[in-house]
């Protein structure tokens, strides 16, 4: 999996666990569809869209900046 798909997924999977939610219950909320998240799990989409992190974001109300403001994505540096 390409590192950047992986640090997305991870940060999802954290800010959700942060919530209490699932990554489902977030996407559902965000408009995003199941098949988004999957491809992106599993490597299918190596670049994940901005507008697909905007749609996640905005359904557990943060900034853009505020999911990329994480150690996750220093490391790709």
């Amino acid at each position: 999996m390409e590192a950047l798909s992986k640090a997305v997924i991870t940060r999802m999977e954290d800010l959700a666990h942060e919530r209490k939610m699932t990554i489902n219950q977030i996407i559902i909320k965000g408009g995003l569809t199941q098949s988004t998240i999957s491809y992106i799990r599993n490597g299918q989409s190596k670049y994940p869209q901005v507008s697909t992190i905007y749609k996640f974001c905005k359904a557990i109300n943060i900034s853009l900046k505020d999911f990329f403001d994480c150690e996750l994505f220093d490391e790709l540096i």
